[in-house]
């Protein structure tokens, strides 16, 4: 019985690779997303200043990073499933 768990399912070959493969992109798209909305918002309300400007950018791509971690983990795994 090699390769296969306690539920009879053997282990799908690449699906490691795979999942790290689509957690860096989802980490670049997130990074991108979020400086790239800063930027659309700050320009939106008339930021002038650099330091501002910059602190929202933190703040947004913090807040994206997650987010670009739950949806690719959902995506990952909803597809997983379905296999």
């Amino acid at each position: 019985m090699t390769g296969s768990t306690s539920g009879g399912r053997g282990r799908r070959g690449g699906s490691r690779l795979l999942l790290a493969a689509a957690l860096l992109l989802g980490i670049a798209v997130s990074l991108y997303a979020g400086a790239r909305l800063s930027d659309l918002l700050s320009d939106l309300a008339g930021i002038p200043s650099g330091s501002l400007r910059l602190g929202l950018k933190v703040l947004l791509v913090a807040a994206a990073l997650p987010a670009g971690f739950y949806l690719v983990e959902r995506i990952f795994l909803r597809n997983v499933r379905r296999q």
